[in-house]
């Protein structure tokens, strides 16, 4: 009877997932996929562009350059730290975070609830996948990137510039401010550092469609 009360128990905690008992791989993709809160990434309908700043239970900080990257971070944070792999020891997102939409607009997102609001606007669709990163993504912009804002066409260096540039124009402008978009074409890496140049929306939104289909 004990030994059947254990194998009991050993099920019922496997069965309702609890995190703590998970290899740190498994526990950072659910963390990631937490993190793009089921709009962001390879089966959504928005793309994350990076650099972003993530933030441990501890409060310290740090920059990440991608997925891989992402990746590579939690797990040594959870590796050196020893806390449990918990919901509640979860890494997050610090906002401000800039996404592309289907539209080529890249948006600033303020907020968990903001990011939220524009998941709303999204097909729904199947849960990420991936290890290490693999799959949580379609594709990376590649800068320098030149963005139309109110009409005017600028090119931005790096993401810190475009961020900068548009926080001067959402508060001269207003919030309802019309959203900022890519002027192509582009040039996109995928996660094995493969570049594309590309020539217009129509065929960028090919390839998240083709990335969706994967």
């Amino acid at each position: 009877m004990g030994f059947m009360l254990l194998t009991f128990m050993a099920v019922f905690m496997t069965s309702c997932d609890r995190t703590e008992l998970i290899d740190v791989d498994s526990f950072t993709d659910r963390a990631i996929s937490d993190m793009q809160g089921g709009a962001i990434g390879k089966s959504f309908c928005l793309e994350l562009i990076f650099p972003v700043t993530i933030q441990f239970v501890d409060e310290t900080t740090a920059e990440v350059t991608s997925y891989e990257n992402l990746h590579e971070t939690v797990v040594e944070f959870f590796e050196e730290s020893g806390l449990d792999k918990t919901k509640e020891n979860k890494p997050q997102l610090v906002f401000p975070i800039q996404v592309l939409n289907e539209d080529s607009e890249i948006i600033d997102v303020a907020s968990v609830d903001e990011l939220r609001e524009l998941k709303k606007e999204c097909p729904r669709e199947g849960k990420c996948k991936g290890r290490k990163g693999k799959g949580f993504k379609c594709f990376s912009l590649v800068f320098p990137v030149t963005v139309s804002i109110d009409g005017t066409e600028t090119t931005f260096d790096s993401k810190e510039d475009l961020r900068a540039a548009f926080k001067e124009y959402k508060e001269e402008a207003g919030p309802d401010a019309e959203r900022p978009t890519l002027v192509f074409p582009v040039t996109i890496e995928y996660d094995d550092e493969t570049q594309v140049t590309v020539e217009s929306q129509e065929e960028l939104q090919e390839l998240k469609e083709a990335c969706k289909d994967e």
